[in-house]
């Protein structure tokens, strides 16, 4: 499993896919206006994000590619709740 931390700005959704362990995921675009959807490892701050959906965070966090259920994942650090998300601002995620 590798990883790599992140910023990602997306709205918090209910879990689409089957993925252990996550209830909702963070569901941002990338730069060609595809979406992806980011299931949420629900240790850490990515606890408080259950009870969120359909809010827009910026978040601090890792990226875990598995293998084994052929997804990636995100371990939420730190999030800012997001209050006007400007169209502009949900394509930029910076690397950290």
């Amino acid at each position: 499993m590798s990883e790599s931390l992140m910023t990602l700005k997306g709205s918090i959704v209910p879990l689409s896919q089957k993925a252990s362990k996550c209830k909702v995921a963070l569901r941002c675009y990338n730069e060609n206006n595809e979406e992806i959807e980011y299931p949420i490892l629900s240790k850490g701050a990515g606890i408080d994000l259950i009870d969120m959906v359909s809010n827009f965070v910026s978040a601090n966090c890792l990226l875990q590619e598995c293998t084994d259920e052929d997804c990636t994942k995100v371990h939420i650090r730190s999030y800012t709740i997001l209050d006007e998300l400007d169209e502009t601002d949900l394509f930029a995620s910076n690397n950290a």
